[in-house]
């Protein structure tokens, strides 16, 4: 037999056939699942089960952090300052911890008088202590959150003599305790930012031999705070894999134009 030519109108009726009989096995086979799941499982919506579905259909939420960073220009000790720790938004998840990283950088620098007629030698040596209560949060056990001296300044000085250093810098940080505490997580819920008052105080420390001598120290030094929320994103919203969705359009189309060919 010869080929036999198949007319528009019946190609047009087969590919919508085909598509339909497509797209109908995909929402049956569909169906089907969730019949088979909804009489294995009997329904029984418990933690387990859901997140068992979350993790088969890519939807489990895998809990996340962000974290803010404040850090306050060096002045000159010692000082009072107010720290500003930015809310956690709650349009990212639910909050299940809070911990706060406190930072200090400073410089110093040191000088050492003999009011003696004889010669005196030694080490001097600058303290600084950071200061940032939190009251009921609790977000730090040690007060001052911040303790360290700098490095030692050696000296010796012929009577009357007196010297002053280069300058010294040294660096702390320290961090706090994981809140976890409901009250704590919800006040630092929101909008804008949560408001404590740091503060400094510096010393000098002087181990000298002979002489009659004193040490004093001009010291400016700075404060950062790095905030960290830990924390469950909402779950996200399922997309359809690209292959359910071109085969869910292959079939609108069959029907589409097996309906148009149909009315001709």
């Amino acid at each position: 037999m010869g080929n036999e030519a198949v007319s528009p109108v019946l190609q047009v009726d087969i590919l919508g056939e085909i598509a339909s009989i497509g797209f109908r096995r995909w929402m049956i086979g569909g169906a089907v699942a969730v019949v088979c799941y909804v009489k294995f499982f009997n329904i029984y919506v418990n933690k387990t089960t859901a997140i068992l579905v979350a993790v088969m259909f890519g939807l489990a939420a895998k809990a996340d952090i962000i974290s803010y960073t404040n850090i306050y220009s060096a002045v000159q000790t010692d000082w009072t300052n107010t720290v500003s720790l930015h809310r956690f938004s709650p349009a990212l998840g639910t909050l299940d911890s809070i911990q706060v990283t406190v930072e200090s950088g400073m410089t110093t620098v040191l000088s050492v008088t003999n009011f003696s007629s004889t010669a005196s030698d030694g080490t001097a040596i600058t303290q600084l202590k950071v200061y940032l209560p939190s009251g009921t949060y609790n977000l730090f056990s040690d007060s001052p959150v911040l303790n360290y001296i700098s490095e030692d300044f050696n000296y010796t000085l012929s009577g009357g003599g007196g010297v002053l250093s280069s300058p010294i810098s040294g660096y702390a940080s320290a961090t706090g305790n994981l809140i976890t505490d409901p009250s704590t997580l919800s006040a630092f819920t929101g909008s804008g930012s949560v408001h404590l008052i740091g503060s400094t105080g510096t010393r000098t420390f002087l181990s000298n031999s002979g002489g009659n001598t004193a040490s004093s120290q001009v010291t400016t030094a700075n404060i950062g705070t790095i905030i960290t929320y830990d924390f469950t994103p909402f779950p996200l919203v399922p997309v359809p894999e690209p292959g359910s969705l071109a085969l869910v359009g292959v079939g609108l189309a069959g029907l589409w134009w097996r309906r148009r060919a149909a009315g001709k």
